[in-house]
């Protein structure tokens, strides 16, 4: 296996198991409503409700590493 390889399933890994934890914390951290379907939303959140999204930071995340793939390939063919 190249070093290229090798590096980059680590760090698919890496961020995977990332990634997972964070998921089970978060999880972990949430409380049952009781009576309500709506809970109060942080003030943190609110001021950044874009940022503070796991949604939108995943789907960021995502293309991210997408257009790092494609950059990788692109390089890669065109040496």
């Amino acid at each position: 296996m190249s070093f290229n390889f090798t590096f980059f399933s680590i760090l698919v890994l890496g961020i995977l198991a990332v990634s997972l934890l964070y998921t089970w914390y978060l999880t972990r951290q949430q409380k049952v409503v009781e009576g309500e379907l709506d809970s109060k939303i942080e003030k943190p959140v609110q001021q950044h409700a874009y940022l503070r999204n796991p949604i939108f930071l995943s789907y960021g995340v995502f293309f991210a590493l997408v257009l790092l793939i494609i950059l990788f390939v692109a390089f890669n063919i065109f040496r």
